[in-house]
């Protein structure tokens, strides 16, 4: 697969949606004026239409919106509708995890500070019965510096975009260890920019 083509067309196909979204929005009460057919049936269910389009253009914009900013000893990267911020101290990171393929893909990472990331959590135990591979690699890391305490985030947000984050993290996050999967995506991503170029 060809990520960075990928990539283009995700941001093609977003494009496409949201104008078509667009004008469906404006479109559908110009046509209830112009058809001079009003009652509360048709208004209601114009409403519900309206709200609904709304709905989906926050959902698709929440799923896509990812703003990543590399600034030396931190990556700050900015996620979804909410533009929910975090700052990542790179040399902080000890593991990062790729799970699913694709755009569907998820950045797992732990690192030893929260640094004022109120949506950076604690590991707990519903975290490692979700992501068993990540536990074990958890434990390995807790064994050898048990004093201490390791924190979790998961980044969903902006499709295929995530590559590109993955391979700043790789860059940038020179003492973590990088899952084989995680490797692999790089790998993946590195040879599709190498080939364009």
């Amino acid at each position: 697969m060809n990520i960075n083509k990928a990539i283009r067309k995700q941001k093609k196909t977003y494009k496409g949606f949201m104008l078509s979204m667009c004008f469906i929005f404006v479109l559908l009460p110009v046509m209830l004026m112009v058809s001079k057919i009003i009652n509360i049936f048709l208004i209601m269910y114009l409403i519900c239409n309206e709200l609904l389009i709304a709905f989906v253009v926050f959902l698709r914009f929440n799923e896509e919106y990812i703003d990543i900013k590399c600034e030396g000893y931190k990556i700050s990267i900015w996620c979804g509708i909410a533009k929910i911020k975090f700052i990542i101290i790179c040399k902080k990171v000890v593991f990062v995890h790729t799970q699913d393929n694709g755009k569907d893909l998820k950045i797992i990472t732990i690192t030893k500070s929260k640094f004022r990331n109120k949506k950076i959590q604690p590991i707990d135990l519903n975290f490692c019965k979700k992501y068993p591979y990540v536990e074990q690699m958890y434990n390995k890391i807790k064994i050898e510096n048990p004093e201490e305490n390791y924190f979790y985030f998961i980044i969903t947000q902006g499709g295929f975009k995530k590559y590109i984050l993955l391979d700043d993290l790789y860059k940038s996050c020179v003492e973590a260890i990088f899952s084989d999967d995680a490797i692999e995506m790089i790998k993946e991503y590195r040879e599709n920019s190498i080939n364009l170029h």
